[in-house]
């Protein structure tokens, strides 16, 4: 009866003995598993501090700005102008002008009424002469020895034959002056096979071609000529060489022949 009552005791101690190791076992797990916790939450603060948390914070912390800025007042200060309540009207813009087409031109900078107009500028090198009211003959006499043809074909008794008579032949002495007919400019001056030593000579509108001259031309081209005056001497015209001594003389316009005889009387 005492063996098995000693029996019971000792197996109660036991599973008490069993039951308080596996609560140690319990607690101490529990507690290794609460310091792995903690340790593992302080080297993660650890390390981000290191990373720059905590020198973000000190740096900002040391920034003179920062330090001397002053944290912004959620009141408005006494004397500070308050914002309008409406925003300002924004000017509109003048409206442009734009003239209509039968609108007269606006001068920019309009002159005086009692300006005088400019004069047009001229070269300086550029000649000039007076357009002649009328003209003179280019020799002494008056005497038409061959008159214009005006296109038809007449008989030529130097060249035995017909053909057009472009100009006016005016009798003259041999040597005899030839006058420019009235002021002009000089424009050539050459010799031609048929019609000798020739001045070009513009009178306004009317190129003048005074044939038959002397050797000597006493004119050059760009010479201004006055009515009158002296260009050459009467010799022969080699086409015209069978007639009595003469100049012949031809008057285009616009490149067409005139009558020679016509122009100088003022009749065309």
């Amino acid at each position: 009866m005492n063996g098995k009552r000693f029996s019971e005791n000792k197996a109660r101690r036991n599973g008490f003995y069993l039951a308080l190791a596996v609560c140690l076992v319990a607690v101490g797990i529990a507690a290794w598993s609460t310091f792995d916790a903690v340790q593992g939450y302080i080297s993660a603060t650890e390390e981000l501090e290191s990373s720059g948390g905590a020198s973000s914070v000190s740096s900002r912390s040391d920034d003179p700005e920062i330090q001397k800025s002053p944290a912004p007042s959620s009141q408005p200060s006494v004397g500070a102008a308050k914002p309008s309540a409406a925003p300002a009207a924004t000017p509109k813009p003048k409206p442009t002008y734009v003239p209509k087409p039968s609108d007269p031109p606006v001068s920019e900078s309009p002159e005086p009424a009692d300006a005088e107009p400019e004069e047009p500028q001229v070269p300086v090198n550029a000649p000039m002469y007076e357009i002649s009211d009328e003209m003179i003959y280019p020799v002494s006499g008056e005497t038409v020895q061959k008159a214009y043809s005006a296109g038809a074909p007449v008989y030529s008794e130097t060249m035995k034959d017909w053909r057009i008579h472009a100009g006016t032949d005016f009798g003259a002495q041999s040597g005899e002056q030839v006058l420019a007919c009235g002021n002009g400019i000089v424009k050539e001056a050459y010799t031609d096979s048929m019609l000798g030593n020739v001045v070009v000579i513009e009178h306004g509108d009317y190129i003048f071609s005074y044939c038959g001259l002397g050797e000597n031309f006493l004119v050059k081209p760009d010479d201004v000529v006055t009515m009158g005056q002296a260009i050459g001497t009467v010799t022969a015209v080699p086409g015209e060489s069978a007639d009595q001594p003469h100049l012949h003389l031809e008057v285009r316009k616009d490149s067409a022949y005139l009558d020679p005889q016509t122009v100088i009387e003022g009749k065309d």
